[in-house]
Formats: structure tokens, C-alpha cells, sequence
């Protein structure tokens, strides 16, 4: 009696020791400190580099804008005519001409809803490659708190399996236990010891793909803080109809048809012929009457003439932009309506697994997790009060780590696939 009292003395102070160890948080990843992964998004989205380049494109839309509220330049000419080469009689003109350009049929206007049709598509573009690179950086999140995980999973199990070591040290020098136990025992701490390593390695190698998409610095501290995942309980009816309505591809495709139905109306504009008016001063040379053998005088008058140049669309009335238009416009038309199908069975798709992967979870830990740890904690002292052989607590924990990990690994897909599920709908993030 005395050698197994001696053994739950051991056993309950060393359990102190393992409330303690749960409570260590991985360097990487912590509960209270760090970024949430609202600020870790905005902070991501101000530093990526492929996104600040994304942004570009509309300063180059918003340029093009500005370049078609352009009215076309005028032109002027100016001539000298003389007969030095020929006659030399002194024959001279001199003539200044203004042209200037008029847009008939509205092109002008027509242009600048273009490009105003495009700065709304690039807006939308810009909008869903943020959509896409915030979807990104939440799976990146995820796998590095189930990695956290992990982690911390197999360091409780190494700290019940050092208490184990402990007691089985008491008892084998007390000749209760055999040296064949000892090395079962160190052979399972081990085991778990090596699934700790994989999973720091997993954990370290997200944060590396965090850093950079996020744009962190190799010395720049980065600690994530784990957050709950919000439950999600919408039917999936209204989920379809949330995406059609929040996704920012779905609001560029639709933009597109509005951009190629400005596009027709600016091609039918194009068919109209761009006039030009001009006002010409000179000072021309006129014959003044004079007698046989006298030379030729000349006066000189001041003019001035207007008008106004209309070319004539008899050969290129723009058909060939006109009908490329009208293509692009049912191109988009078409684009818009098999995305609307994608989405649909995207998000029907992400909806599912999510639903699955909760329903796992929950039978994971009613009727998985929880009979397992009370088997493990009857074997356990069973052990203690020398009921029972190490090899059946061994295999009794190695059904508990088993059960663990594929809870801890649920808990993982839960929040993947919730993850997934706010990609495809759209939701919007920071």
C-alpha cells in the first residue's frame, strides 16, 4: 500500500505541472497577444506588393478618363506664295489658316462613358483580386492556428507521458515494473515527440507564407492571436442569393455589358464624320490693268474666307468596330451568366462542406473525445493501483492521441471550410 501511495502522490503532483504546460502558448501563435486576423488583413493589404500593383490599373483607367474629356487640338497653318522661281513679277500672297475639329454625334461624350464604364470594371477587378488574396490569407490563418494546435496537443500528451516515465522510474526500481515496460513507454513519448516536430515544422512554414503575402520583414516580429470562428447558420438558399449580390467578380462581369453597350454606342458614333471648320486671313497679289510693254504692277489686298471640311463615310462607315462591339457585348453577356452558374455551385459546394465538416466536429466530440478520455483516465488508474500492464495504457493512449488529433484536425477543416464558405459568398472583409 505504501508503494502505491507513494506513486498518486507523484501522479497529482506532476499533474500540477501539466496544467501548468497547457497553459504555454507556441511562440507563433497566442490567445490574448498578437494580430487578430482583422488587423493582420489590413495589415496585409496596405504591404502586398501584387495588390499595390492591382491599384495601379485604376489610376491608368482614371488617366484615360482624363485624356477622353479632351477636345481635339487645333491647327494652324501659315503659307507665302511668290513666283521668284518663274516669272518673277513680283506676284506674292501670304495666308494664315486656324482649323479646328468638331466631334459630331456625340463622340466625345460617348468616349467619356467608356472609360467611366471601365474606371467601374477596374473597380470591381481591384475589388476581387482583394476578395481572393483576404481568401488566401484566411487559409494561411487557419492552418497556422490548427498547426498551433497540434502543437499544443502533442506537448500535453509528452507532458502526461514524462508523468509516466516518473512513475514508471518509481516502480521500476521498486520491482513493480520491467525494463521492457521502460523502453514501450520512452518508445511512445518519442513517437509523440516526433509528431510535435512535423507539426512545429507545418506551423513554421505558414507563418513563412503569412510573412510574405503580408509583407513582413524576417525581423519583424509576428505573433497571431487565435480568434473563435463564427458560427454560421444561414439557409443555403439565402447564402446563393448573398453571393450573387456581394461578389465583386459577379459586379465586374455585369459592369462588362454596360462597358460593351457604351462600346456599340461609341463605334455607331465613330460612323459619323468628324467635321472641320477653318477662317483663313491673307494678303494676296492683284494684277493691275497696264499697257502692252509696261511690266506687270500688282496691288495688294487684305481676305479673309471661311469654311467648313466634312469628309464623306462612303467607304468606311466603321461595320467591322460596330459588329466587334456588338460580339463583345454578347461575349460578356454570356461570361456574366456561366459565372453566375459558377458561383452557384461554388458556393453550394463550400456550403456542404462546411455543414460536414460541423456535423463532424460535433461527433467527434460527443461520441469520440469524451468516452475516450474517461476510458484513458479509468486505465490510468487502473495503472496506479497496479490493475492493469503498461501495454494496455499505452494502446489506450494511443487511442486517445489518435481521437485527439482527429478532433483537433476537424476543428481545422471546420475553420478551413468556414473560410472557404466567406470566400465564395463574398463577405467582406477589412
Amino acid at each position: 500500500m505504501c508503494k502505491h501511495a507513494l506513486i498518486a502522490l507523484m501522479w497529482i503532483g506532476l499533474s500540477t505541472v501539466s496544467t501548468v504546460a497547457q497553459q504555454i502558448t507556441t511562440p507563433a501563435v497566442s490567445d490574448t497577444h498578437g494580430f487578430t486576423f482583422q488587423e493582420l488583413a489590413q495589415t496585409a493589404l496596405g504591404r502586398n506588393k501584387d495588390l499595390e500593383a492591382a491599384r495601379e490599373s485604376l489610376r491608368q483607367a482614371e488617366a484615360r478618363l482624363m485624356q477622353a474629356r479632351l477636345r481635339p487640338n487645333p491647327a494652324l497653318e501659315v503659307s507665302r506664295t511668290t513666283d521668284v522661281m518663274f516669272g518673277n513679277e513680283g506676284d506674292k500672297a501670304f495666308s494664315v489658316t486656324f482649323f479646328q475639329p468638331l466631334e459630331l454625334g456625340g463622340k466625345r461624350a460617348k468616349r467619356i462613358s467608356v472609360e467611366q464604364a471601365t474606371i467601374e470594371v477596374t473597380k470591381e477587378e481591384i475589388a476581387d483580386k482583394e476578395r481572393l488574396f483576404m481568401g488566401q490569407m484566411h487559409s494561411l490563418y487557419v492552418q497556422a492556428i490548427g498547426a498551433a494546435s497540434r502543437m499544443e496537443l502533442f506537448d500535453r500528451l509528452n507532458s502526461l507521458n514524462e508523468q509516466m516515465v516518473a512513475v514508471m522510474d518509481v516502480r521500476f526500481r521498486a520491482g513493480d515494473a520491467s525494463r521492457l515496460d521502460t523502453r514501450l513507454l520512452a518508445a511512445e513519448t518519442n513517437q509523440v515527440r516526433a509528431k510535435r516536430v512535423v507539426a512545429a515544422n507545418q506551423l513554421a512554414g505558414v507563418i513563412l507564407q503569412i510573412r510574405s503575402l503580408a509583407g513582413f520583414s524576417p525581423t519583424e516580429p509576428l505573433l497571431i492571436k487565435r480568434e473563435l470562428e463564427n458560427d454560421f447558420r444561414e439557409p443555403e438558399e439565402d447564402v446563393i442569393l448573398r453571393a450573387l449580390e456581394n461578389r465583386p467578380d459577379l459586379r465586374a462581369a455585369k459592369l462588362r455589358e454596360t462597358l460593351a453597350n457604351a462600346g456599340i454606342t461609341l463605334a455607331k458614333a465613330q460612323a459619323v464624320p468628324t467635321a472641320t471648320a477653318f477662317v483663313r486671313y491673307g494678303r494676296e497679289s492683284v494684277p493691275i490693268v497696264s499697257t502692252a510693254g509696261q511690266p506687270i504692277a500688282f496691288d495688294r489686298e487684305n481676305v479673309m474666307e471661311f469654311g467648313i471640311s466634312i469628309p464623306f463615310p462612303v467607304f468606311n462607315r466603321e461595320r467591322g468596330n460596330i459588329a466587334e462591339a456588338a460580339s463583345r457585348r454578347a461575349q460578356a453577356r454570356s461570361e456574366r451568366e456561366a459565372l453566375e452558374v459558377a458561383i452557384r455551385r461554388e458556393v453550394a459546394l463550400a456550403y456542404q462542406r462546411y455543414i460536414t465538416a460541423q456535423q463532424t466536429l460535433e461527433v467527434l466530440r460527443t461520441g469520440v473525445i469524451r468516452p475516450n478520455q474517461e476510458s484513458f483516465q479509468i486505465v490510468q488508474l487502473a495503472y496506479r493501483l497496479g490493475e492493469l500492464r503498461l501495454l494496455d495504457i499505452v494502446n489506450q493512449q494511443r487511442v486517445v492521441v489518435e481521437a485527439e488529433t482527429n478532433f483537433a484536425d476537424a476543428q481545422t477543416e471546420l475553420n478551413a471550410a468556414l473560410a472557404d464558405l466567406e470566400l465564395a459568398i463574398g463577405v467582406a472583409r477589412p
